[in-house]
Formats: C-alpha cells, sequence, structure tokens
C-alpha cells in the first residue's frame, strides 16, 4: 500500500465519524487532506506527482462545485472530494480516475441510504402524495383536479452524505487495490 492509501483511508474514516454524529466534514480535515495530498505525491513522483494531485482536485471541482452551485452537495463534501483527487491524483483517461468512481459508489450508497432514511421516517407514503399532487397538477388536466401538496416535514431528515461519500471511496479504494482500478468494469 503506498502512502496516498494511507491518507485516504484515515481521511474517510474520521469522516464516516465526523459527519455521522455531528452531520459536519470539518476543515481541519480537508485542508491537510489536499497538503498531504500534494505533498506524498510530490515527494513520491518528484514534479509529475505534484501536476498529477493537481490535476485530481481540478477534476473533483469539476464533478462538485456544479452540483454545490445546485445545492445538491454542501461544502464539506466539495473539499472532501477535491482532497481525494489530491490524494489519488487524476489518470488518464479521465473514466478511470479514482474521484470520479469515489463520487459515483458514494451517490449509490447515498441513494441506498436516502431510501432508508425515508423509510424509517414514515416518508414513503408522503412521497408518493406529493408526486401524485405534482403530476395532477400538469396544464393538461382539467384545472379542478390540481390538488395542494402535502405537507413535507418528513422529507427533511438529514443524512450525512460524508459517510455514504466515504463509503464509495473505500469501495473504489478496494477495488483499485484488487483489479488495478477504481472500476474493473470499464475496459482501458
Amino acid at each position: 500500500m503506498k502512502l496516498q492509501d494511507w491518507v485516504l483511508i484515515g481521511t474517510c474514516l474520521v469522516v464516516m465519524v465526523t459527519d455521522g454524529k455531528w452531520h459536519c466534514i470539518p476543515n481541519w480535515l480537508t485542508f491537510p487532506a489536499v497538503g498531504l495530498g500534494f505533498l506524498t505525491n510530490g515527494l513520491l513522483d518528484g514534479w509529475s506527482g505534484f501536476g498529477l494531485a493537481v490535476g485530481g482536485m481540478v477534476l473533483a471541482l469539476l464533478i462538485a462545485l456544479p452540483l454545490f452551485a445546485l445545492d445538491i452537495l454542501k461544502a464539506g463534501d466539495v473539499k472532501l472530494l477535491a482532497a481525494w483527487g489530491a490524494i489519488k491524483g487524476a489518470v488518464q483517461p479521465i473514466t478511470h480516475s479514482f474521484v470520479l468512481w469515489a463520487f459515483l459508489y458514494g451517490a449509490l450508497v447515498g441513494g441506498a441510504m436516502a431510501l432508508v432514511l425515508l423509510v424509517r421516517a414514515k416518508a414513503v407514503g408522503i412521497i408518493g402524495q406529493r408526486l401524485r399532487a405534482w403530476y395532477l397538477s400538469f396544464p393538461w388536466l382539467p384545472v379542478g383536479t390540481m390538488r395542494p401538496l402535502p405537507e413535507a416535514k418528513p422529507l427533511q431528515t438529514p443524512m450525512p452524505y460524508g459517510v455514504a461519500l466515504s463509503i464509495g471511496a473505500l469501495l473504489a479504494w478496494l477495488l483499485e487495490w484488487w483489479s488495478g482500478s477504481p472500476c474493473p468494469f470499464v475496459g482501458y
């Protein structure tokens, strides 16, 4: 295992604790992780390693900033992805970059976590009612069929998305360790 792998695993484990318990990905973790990514890549591979770390961070920001602008990701999630990009670097082709697959696996885990939270909050019925009301409010339906949307309080359950992202990153790391690529299903 390389030094970068240890930094990645440590970062993920701390995020799982802090975000799971306090819904916070702290700056005291993400900023040093970015610095350690630059430092380890630069020390092990010289300027080319430093360049790969910068490329990985830029790729992570290209993925995360549009989602942050749409209020899908929070600032801590963006900084966490940037740290992973700096730690693992960018590779060619981009479809084999660690940060891309860590994010995609994290999104799948996050979707599963969201479903579990909705079931636990007994909000599945409310979602069905909201979808039905949304469908009935379309312009092609007669005006008399429009219904107000039901109250959405159970849908405001906070979800620690950093935990999902960290599980996705650990999954990507395991696949990379096992097969040499964070996504062995995509051919070279």
